[in-house]
């Protein structure tokens, strides 16, 4: 692909715009992809599954609702049924390489409303809907057909969840490249200030073009060509991986783009709270949630931090990890029969 030839991802709208860092993506998993994939890992050694791949860096942050870890268990000795794998390797691959990637939320269906939740004609699998719309946007991994029609599901979630691995792919190369330059010291600092001043472009952006911002200074030949000139064929090669990774990233992005479920023009105050606590790695306090609602909705009324800890601690989605802090859903550990 040429320099004409590619377009800039500067500009576009982001596919979550709640999300600063990591996670970049949110996703919804169900019983169904999670069992075929566990199956298809055993019967292929050495596989790691795109659902694995796509958490390994920390780009996507899977989610399942409570009722996903019983059926998983209680499905695996079906599966062991139609499969070469014995039982007993299955459910250790749940348990070693599933458990650790998952987060399982605790959703109550007591009060839907939702008409897209409301349309799911198998009540198994509402919560999953549920699920889905107290934390968009994001994407629900299933071939559930319940999940499907309403428009939760893809069509073919195999490619969603490719497209999913091609964009955490993208951004850990990314990363990637900017650690290589990092490390290489003091005189590589230095060559990227020269080479940045050469073109006119700020040095960090140059180099790093993490969220491919600032990659989108070199496309343009004539830079590239300053580039070269100054900084030789390492810069080049550098320039090569980002511009690599960053075209890989956008073809994921847009491949999600299609099939993501979509963020809430008026989302309730539960919702915002589970939509900026979903994206965290930590758990926090109530006056943090607060903070960070503040700066990613517009509301002009901000809930107060007594607002805030009252739809934590009534609401059976939000666990409270530590004392006063708080996250979305909870690890699971292996259950032992």
């Amino acid at each position: 692909m040429t320099d004409e030839q590619f377009t800039p991802i500067v500009g576009q709208v982001s596919l979550d715009p709640y999300c600063s860092s990591k996670p970049r993506l949110l996703g919804v998993l169900d019983t169904n992809a999670l069992l075929s994939s566990i199956d298809n890992d055993c019967r292929l050694p050495g596989r790691r599954s795109r659902l694995l791949q796509m958490t390994d860096g920390g780009t996507v942050a899977l989610y399942a609702a409570d009722h996903v870890y019983g059926e998983t268990y209680r499905r695996l000795p079906r599966i062991a049924l139609s499969s070469p794998i014995p039982i007993d390797a299955l459910r250790r691959r749940f348990e070693q390489e599933y458990l650790p990637a998952l987060r399982f939320v605790t959703v109550s269906t007591a009060d839907v409303a939702d008409p897209q939740v409301l349309a799911i004609t198998d009540p198994d699998d509402v919560p999953t809907g549920q699920l889905a719309k107290l934390i968009p946007p994001c994407v629900v991994f299933s071939d559930d057909r319940h999940l499907r029609r309403p428009g939760f599901a893809p069509a073919d979630w195999h490619a969603a969840a490719r497209a999913a691995v091609a964009m955490a792919d993208g951004v850990e190369k990314q990363e990637a490249t900017a650690m290589l330059v990092v490390g290489a010291g003091f005189g590589t600092a230095n060559l990227i200030k020269f080479v940045a001043a050469k073109l006119g472009a700020p040095a960090w952006l140059v180099f790093l073009g993490l969220v491919g911002v600032g990659a989108a200074a070199l496309w343009r030949p004539e830079r590239r060509q300053v580039a070269a000139k100054y900084a030789g064929p390492v810069a080049e090669a550098l320039f090569q991986m980002v511009e690599q990774a960053l075209i890989e990233e956008r073809l994921g992005r847009e491949g999600l783009r299609q099939v993501i479920v979509p963020a809430l023009a008026e989302p309730s105050l539960k919702q915002q709270i589970a939509i900026v606590l979903a994206r965290q790695t930590e758990p926090l306090l109530a006056k943090e949630v607060q903070a960070l609602m503040q700066s990613s909705f517009s509301d002009e009324m901000v809930p107060t931090i007594t607002e805030v800890r009252n739809v934590l601690s009534d609401n059976t989605e939000f666990f409270q990890a530590e004392r006063h802090r708080w996250q979305f859903g909870r690890q699971a550990a292996p259950w032992h029969h």
